[in-house]
Parts: structure tokens; C-alpha cells; sequence
């Protein structure tokens, strides 16, 4: 046996750490030179009993305080309920390795969705990116020697590349907005509004009307309503890009200023039961609507209308594509639709512009040709 006073990465006092049961003292002694090397390098970690269950539970417990999105924080834990825990949870953490995590990705490969199916690729990354984030707080806190979520081979970024989203002509697009005006849904101005800016779900349902000027034709983006386990929670925007202001054309802002009128007029009818919420889009009491209701009446809609089927956030891609096929400026694309930088946008709707890069090519040629 040998007996070191030591002070482990991470901690402030010194203590004894004893380790027994060696079958020489030739044993003994290198094992206390390793012990001493890895206090040496901040490697060392207190022998811990704790399980990945145990562990991925206060894990997700302490994300709130990192600012993480709750939106985001309620998908980390889907994940870890649904695929992490039921395969790794009882294995000590300590103990938890590379092999371990190709064998979970190998069964969510094949087996791991709703009634055996396989899970995508992406899915699979997702939760591979879920698990190195954990283990790198629990290698930064000495709870684990190294994380090894570096060492496993989950599915390679190209695999888990996401699909071309898929969108709607103008025709269609033009189509549907004819049935929705026509069917007297109340969802008509905001999804007018969702096909004319792109604005997400959780942007339309954060939407105030101190955020609109129908004047000058524009609106600003400053706070989100979504969906969290089914319960509306409004929070800021997605990101610093998020917050925004994006034009409006002419026909949206006519619709707004009716829908406007309507709304007031909804006020005084329910008077004292009117809640105030300052909401652009409400039901006949004020309140705003549910980012799942306004989803599955969209789905509805679709259906009656015998369009191909979409998602509500389906109407962003395709106000995306429209402008993109329009030739509009990729930067001043990316803004409107507040991603984080216009490589985002041409990586996802890169697919539209190969007709005006053969344009730009024959532009190019002409004013070459024509110079000599």
C-alpha cells in the first residue's frame, strides 16, 4: 500500500489519498508514480460511484444558469431520456468509454426510433454532440480523466448533413394564400406574414404591435414565444442575428391594418374579459395563440387545400428559396432572416442559384469579350 498527501486538480486543501491491495512494492511504487504524474498534469480524478444517469440528471439540471435557451435545454433532454439514459445510465461514468457510444450509435442506427426504425444520421450526430458537450464539463470538473466522446465514431458531418428543405413554388405558395384568405381562418394575417418575411413560429407568436410600424412599413423582432413540453414560454430571439428588422410590403401591411381593426373591435365586444397582452396575433380574448395550436392548424389548411404537404417552418424556407431564385443579394438574405452569417444560408439554399451563376459566368464573359 502507499499513503501521498496530494491536492487534486480542483481542489483548494490538501489531502490523504491512500491506495491498498498491491501484490509487491514494486507494484506500489509505480503505481504511486503514476498517481503522482497524473497530480503533476491536473489528470487525476477522485474514484467516483456516480452513473451516467446520475450524472447527465444534474447535468441538464445546471444549464439554465449558462444562459443555454430553454427551447434547446428541453431538446437536450428529450435526447438524453429517449436514447442515453435507457442504454449508458447505469454505467459508471468513470467507467464509460469510446466503445460503449459506438454501440449506442450503432443501435440508434439501426433500431433506436418509434417501433424499431432506424434514427437519421443527423439525429444519431445530434446526440453524439450532446454526450461531448457533458463529458467536456465532466473532464473540465476532474469527474472523468478525459472525455471520451473524442474517441467514438459517430455518423461523419457529410452523413448527417441536413435534406434540402422542402418549399413551395409561387404558384402554389400563391395558391395557398388564396385558399387561406377564402376560408376566413384566423390564422390568415400571420401566415401572410410568415410567407412575405420568413419570420419564424416563435417570432410570429412573440410578435407586439409596439414592435410594428405600419407606417413605415417595417417590424422589428425582440422576443419569441415557443413551445416547451407543450407549455408556451416566451423568451428573447434565437440569437444576437435574431433580433432584427425586416420590411414589410404593401399587401402584408394592408392586411395587418385590417386584421388591426378586427382586433380592436374583438376588444370592445369581450370588454372586461378581454386580457391585454399586447400580442399582434390573439384569440378573442387577447391571449396569444400556442405556437402547436398554430401549427396544427396549419396542417389542416394544407390538407383542405390539397397542396403538397409543409410545416409552418416550411414557409420560411420557402420565402427564403423566392428570394434567393429573385436574385437577391445572399448577405441581405441572411439578414432578413437573422441567420448567424451568409455562409449559413448559401450552405442550406445553395441549391437555388445554380441558373444565376451560369448568368454571372455569361456577364462576365460578355464584359471580357467586349474589351478586346
Amino acid at each position: 500500500m502507499f499513503v501521498i498527501d496530494a491536492r487534486p486538480a480542483g481542489s483548494g486543501t490538501r489531502k490523504q489519498i491512500k491506495r491498498r491491495g498491491f501484490r509487491t512494492k514494486a507494484e506500489a511504487i509505480d503505481a504511486l508514480n503514476d498517481l503522482t504524474t497524473q497530480l503533476d498534469n491536473g489528470l487525476h480524478v477522485e474514484p467516483s460511484r456516480l452513473t451516467v444517469a446520475d450524472y447527465f440528471d444534474h447535468w441538464l439540471e445546471t444549464l439554465p444558469v449558462t444562459g443555454l435557451r430553454t427551447t434547446t435545454i428541453a431538446s437536450y433532454r428529450r435526447k438524453v431520456d429517449s436514447y442515453i439514459k435507457p442504454h449508458l445510465g447505469d454505467i459508471r461514468l468513470q467507467e464509460l468509454n469510446a466503445a460503449d457510444l459506438d454501440r449506442l450509435y450503432g443501435h440508434m442506427r439501426t433500431v433506436g426510433g418509434v417501433s424499431g426504425r432506424p434514427l437519421s444520421a443527423r439525429t444519431v450526430r445530434y446526440a453524439h454532440s450532446i454526450i461531448g458537450k457533458a463529458l467536456s464539463d465532466a473532464e473540465r470538473k476532474s469527474l472523468v480523466q478525459r472525455n471520451v466522446a473524442r474517441l467514438a465514431s459517430p455518423p461523419s458531418p457529410t452523413a448527417a448533413r441536413a435534406k434540402e428543405p422542402r418549399v413551395w413554388s409561387p404558384q402554389e405558395l400563391g395558391e395557398f394564400l388564396a385558399f387561406v384568405e377564402t376560408s376566413g381562418s384566423a390564422h390568415c394575417p400571420l401566415l401572410r406574414l410568415a410567407a412575405f418575411t420568413g419570420m419564424r413560429r416563435s417570432e410570429l407568436c412573440g410578435l407586439r404591435w409596439d414592435d410594428v410600424d405600419l407606417d413605415g412599413a417595417t417590424l422589428t423582432v425582440r422576443r419569441t414565444v415557443t413551445s416547451v413540453d407543450h407549455e408556451r414560454v416566451e423568451g428573447a430571439p434565437k440569437s444576437a442575428r435574431s433580433r432584427r428588422n425586416i420590411d414589410i410590403d404593401e399587401g402584408t401591411v394592408r392586411i395587418l391594418r385590417t386584421w388591426r381593426r378586427e382586433q380592436r373591435e374583438l376588444r370592445l365586444l369581450a370588454g372586461e374579459g378581454w386580457i391585454e397582452t399586447g400580442l399582434v396575433f390573439t384569440m378573442p380574448d387577447g391571449t396569444g395563440w400556442h405556437p402547436d395550436v398554430v401549427s396544427r392548424q396549419f396542417r389542416r389548411l394544407v390538407e383542405a387545400s390539397g397542396l403538397p404537404k409543409l410545416s409552418v417552418h416550411g414557409l420560411r424556407h420557402t420565402h427564403t428559396t423566392h428570394l434567393l431564385a429573385t436574385g437577391q443579394n445572399p448577405r441581405l438574405v441572411a439578414e432578413r432572416l437573422g441567420h448567424s452569417d451568409v455562409a449559413f444560408t448559401l450552405q442550406v439554399y445553395g441549391h437555388v442559384l445554380p441558373g444565376q451563376q451560369a448568368d454571372a459566368a455569361a456577364a462576365v464573359a460578355r464584359l471580357v469579350d467586349e474589351c478586346r
